[in-house]
């Protein structure tokens, strides 16, 4: 398979030749994003003159060159063709002529044809608006997660706990995330804190690209987003990292075996927020990873196993004269799967998964205050088996077409109580009420048969086109689904692109994701999304202030079919978002997000770097009867990160976003009337067994106001990141400082109830955290 263009920079020697005799010309020729060497590319002196091709190592040597200066001109597939000027005797000895390539918006023999995809962390990215290992290193992420810098990027929303995001206005669980082809089911520590940060270390990663839309045939199950990352190469010389932060304590390492036909890697990580929690007399939670990765090449193919485990713990007890709460939670996830890719020929590649995943809950908690008195046990334990093959042939470079199919069985149990007694009762009229004792006990099991087909053309002057057709069986709700895709890419020259993609995308329930939290028995049949994205891309010539990359999208989906879920409509985060009073369960008939993206790049020197994008965008739901925003909503965002080389060492980076306020409910506290409580008191209602529940009859009630029908206000964030490398003998030594909230604005996201025996229920704003700094010292050797 070819990878895609990239930046790169040519290194130059030049020696000023005595005037008798003939010059010779060597140098080097490496990427720009990570020093790598780039090998085929065509170096040509003047017009006509001697040319030659750069080695495995990027060198290339130009003999017998004739005395003065020269031009050089230098080619390589997937970029553009770059002239350097003045090569020769105006080069002083033993300085370097440093040359920056700018990528093409396709490769030489295909055409990136997916619109609404962004590479991250690539050295060779797909697009010419990808962002480097070294720019996503640089980006402001709090704890060095990788996941939580994603939100800076266009359609991709999250709030300032979690690294969990959501793509155009959805909710989160349309976005599937996949590691070196695996599906991971949950892909997040820190439940209790909103997926405060993701499963896996960033360190561990060579690459990471975010399909926000229509992409292909191979892709299903999920209908916002793809985010697939990818492991680093695990060959090579024995390298090790350890990594000593304020949130996580890691070490890593790397190495080759079998004569450098295989290699091994180990990544494993200590969260350390207990750690710091029990320093100021707190609980906190705590957590731990472990990835790893065995790789050998035979005549039979290249074999990979890797396994992922990790687990997070939390316990709380907090005891007042008038109140207490506790807490206990436990949670494990394990992955392993075994790869096989195998040539079948010249033009044929068979690639084949068997995997076995499991996933469990454990979560207790009580309590009794002012909003009432719970309790809850909650245990859950998922187990998932998958076989799934993809083929993949290439007759010519016009040409591919690709077949796969996936067997997936789903095993969920579950086993789960709670029970309320409010303290006051809530009205919303365009959801149904809510019980307040919840039992369900049982397996959920269900069979998923996933069959795809795509074929990839190119014809005419410049076009591209790539159908596919997808076919989904899941009989835990006996859905049949099909699926057609269609992507189109047509050239502008050699500095532009345009893409056009559509297609349906179905997401099922799952049977882990029954909501029995919120009253769920049975599994809702699948979604349905209608994709249309129209994409632009260009490289254009002598832009003003330093602009090297432009690229403008627009986007149009439609829903069918959405499925019922619960939602906090007032409080952001809560440990037991179930058992809060403003939790209701929505009830959509259809949805819609439409929006206008543009991004923006560009360099006003070698050592400032820039980037800014912006998006209108409109998410809405159909809720009894009525129209209304979803929850993430933002009419109007923009972000803006700038990149500075404060020295050889030095790097510094800010990143500020801005966006609209996220929708909100109006309430209204009101006095119950006795003679219009009904027979049942309290909220009433059935449990999942079918039995009807009574409490003690609250004096005061709460009433929603039209769904989201208010904002909160307008919200902006500044974030910084500073580091400083040391190079050492064996590798090097980095000092990073990040910040998050810099300049510690605290904005408002959202409401919690207050009672008080004088003004009754009342709503008291709540903030996000402000300021956060997080440092850490990264030794590589």
């Amino acid at each position: 398979m070819r990878e895609g263009p990239e930046a790169v920079l040519i290194v130059v020697a030049g020696r000023p030749p005595p005037p008798t005799e003939d010059a010779v010309l060597t140098g080097q020729v490496v990427r720009r994003s990570d020093g790598g060497p780039v090998a085929g590319a065509r170096v040509v002196a003047g017009e006509h003159g001697p040319e030659t091709s750069t080695d495995a190592t990027g060198r290339f040597s130009l003999t017998d060159l004739p005395a003065g200066e020269r031009r050089l001109r230098v080619e390589a597939a997937g970029f553009l063709e770059r002239v350097v000027e003045r090569v020769g005797t105006e080069t002083p000895r033993g300085r370097p002529l440093r040359i920056e390539l700018d990528p093409s918006p396709f490769v030489e023999d295909s055409i990136v044809v997916q619109p609404s995809r962004l590479s991250l962390l690539y050295a060779r990215p797909e697009s010419l608006l990808a962002l480097d290992r070294r720019e996503i290193e640089q980006l402001p992420h709090l704890g060095d997660d990788l996941l939580r810098a994603i939100s800076l990027l266009p359609g991709a929303v999250a709030n300032d706990v979690t690294a969990q995001f959501s793509v155009h206005g959805g909710r989160r669980d349309e976005v599937e995330i996949r590691l070196d082809g695996q599906e991971l089911y949950d892909a997040f520590h820190l439940a209790d804190y909103d997926n405060a940060t993701s499963i896996v270390p960033a360190r561990s990663l060579a690459g990471a690209s975010l399909s926000t839309g229509a992409f292909p045939a191979s892709r299903g199950d999920r209908m916002s987003g793809v985010l697939e990352l990818e492991t680093r190469e695990s060959r090579g010389p024995r390298r090790f990292t350890i990594v000593l932060g304020a949130l996580d304590l890691s070490a890593s390492g790397s190495g080759e075996l079998a004569d450098g036909r295989g290699g091994w890697a180990v990544h494993a990580r200590r969260g350390s927020l207990d750690l710091a929690a029990d320093a100021i007399g707190q609980a906190g939670p705590g957590y731990w990873d472990v990835l790893a990765k065995v790789e050998l090449e035979t005549a039979a193919g290249r074999w990979r196993v890797q396994g992922l485990a990790t687990g997070d713990d939390f316990e709380l007890v907090d005891r007042e004269p008038d109140s207490f709460e506790e807490l206990s939670t436990d949670y494990t996830k394990e992955y392993l799967w075994l790869s096989h890719d195998r040539l079948v020929g010249e033009r044929a590649l068979v690639e084949s998964r068997v995997s076995w995943t499991r996933t469990r809950r454990d979560r207790f908690g009580s309590g009794d205050e002012e909003k009432g008195a719970f309790v809850l046990d909650d245990r859950r334990q998922l187990d998932v088996w998958e076989l799934a093959q993809e083929m993949t042939y290439e007759p010519s470079s016009r040409r591919s077409s690709s077949f796969g199919w996936l067997g997936r069985r789903y095993d969920a149990r579950f086993d789960y109580r709670s029970e309320r007694d409010p303290s006051f009762v809530i009205e919303a009229p365009f959801a149904p009420p809510r019980s307040l004792s919840i039992r369900f006990v049982g397996p959920v099991r269900g069979d998923h048969l996933g069959l795809w087909w795509s074929e990839r053309r190119r014809f005419g002057d410049g076009w591209t086109a790539e159908a596919g057709l997808r076919f989904d069986r899941h009989d835990a709700t006996g859905d049949s689904l099909w699926s057609p895709r269609l992507n189109l890419a047509r050239r502008l020259g050699e500095r532009s692109v345009v893409r056009a993609g559509w297609g349906l995308f179905h997401q099922s329930q799952r049977p882990y994701e029954l909501g029995v939290e919120d009253g769920a028995t049975e599994l809702a049949r699948a979604e349905r999304s209608q994709h249309a994205v129209l994409g632009f891309e260009t490289l254009p010539r002598r832009a003003p202030l330093g602009i090297e990359a432009l690229r403008l999208e627009v986007y149009r989906r439609a829903v069918d079919h959405p499925r019922r879920r619960g939602e906090n409509l007032l409080e952001a985060i809560n440990y037991f978002q179930e058992i809060e009073p403003d939790r209701v369960v929505i009830v959509p008939e259809s949805g819609s997000a439409e929006g206008v993206e543009l991004l923006v790049r560009g360099a006003a020197s070698k050592s400032i770097r820039w980037w800014l994008a912006y998006s209108w965008s409109r998410s809405r739901e159909r809720v009894a009867g009525s129209r209304s925003p979803r929850a993430l909503d933002e009419r109007h965002g923009l972000a803006a990160d700038l990149a500075l080389d404060l020295s050889h060492d030095w790097r510094l980076n800010l990143a500020w976003r801005w966006r609209t306020g996220w929708p909100t409910t109006p309430v209204e506290v009101f006095e119950i009337d006795p003679s219009e409580t009904p027979d049942e008191p309290g909220e009433g209602g059935e449990d999942a067994a079918g039995e009807l529940v009574a409490t003690t009859t609250p004096a005061l009630g709460v009433r929603f106001g039209p769904l989201r029908s208010e904002r909160l206000p307008d919200y902006h964030r500044l974030d910084l990141r500073a580091s400083r490398r040391w190079a050492t003998r064996s590798g090097g030594l980095t000092f990073y400082l990040d910040v998050q909230d810099f300049t510690d604005r605290r904005n408002l996201a959202g409401f919690g109830f207050v009672v008080d025996d004088e003004e009754g229920v009342t709503l008291e704003p709540e903030a996000w955290p402000g300021i956060v700094p997080s440092l850490g010292l990264v030794w590589e050797f």
